[in-house]
């Protein structure tokens, strides 16, 4: 858009000074064009912040109002997100199949923390366009060592062969190659966690 209004800028300095030849109006010809006589409608596009201009008071700029508690701010903190996650009421059970944590699982000498949804950190990391996939679980506190043994036990059971895995002891996660995030998480929620 800025290209145009230069490029008619620049067409109509071309003229300014010369005598103007218009065939289809007979009163204008041989009349000498001025700058002020060329009318061409730009708006002023500053390229950068050296090139455009000082602002002096802001308040005569814009027009504003500082209200410290309006009625209309209740329509807007419907739609913020939440600073916490509020805690989960207990039930027998929930529609959507979510388990709660047991507080027997905190007993144990390793822990999987759930996520700030409550959630089970166990993901599915793709790479190598789909082609290697590596089980993670995340947020482990305790023996991570004992847990991946009992991880390596558990998958050599349910999958008939022997899985690799690799733990990770600084950044507390484990990683488990192979796509096993569904085993993992009914493994679990077996445990309590």
């Amino acid at each position: 858009m800025a290209t145009v209004w230069r490029s008619q800028r620049a067409f109509a300095r071309f003229f300014v000074g010369k005598t103007a030849r218009i065939l289809n109006n007979a009163s204008d010809l041989g009349a000498k064009l001025t700058t002020a006589s060329i009318s061409v409608s730009s708006k002023q596009n500053y390229s950068n912040y050296a090139h455009s201009p000082f602002v002096k008071n802001i308040k005569e700029q814009y027009e504003f109002e500082i209200v410290k508690n309006p009625p209309e701010w209740a329509y807007v903190e419907r739609l913020m997100p939440f600073e916490t996650i509020p805690n989960v009421t207990p039930k027998a059970a929930y529609p959507s199949g979510w388990i709660p944590p047991k507080e027997e699982a905190r007993n144990l000498p390793y822990f999987i923390a759930r996520t700030r949804n409550h959630q089970l950190p166990i993901y599915l990391d793709l790479s190598y366009r789909g082609m290697r996939k590596i089980s993670m679980i995340k947020k482990i506190d305790g023996d991570i060592w004992l847990l991946n043994d009992l991880i390596k036990e558990h998958l050599k059971k349910t999958q008939n062969r022997y899985v690799e895995t690799r733990v990770h002891e600084l950044g507390r996660f484990i990683e488990v190659k192979g796509d096993f995030v569904t085993t993992l998480c009914n493994w679990a929620y077996a445990q309590g966690f």
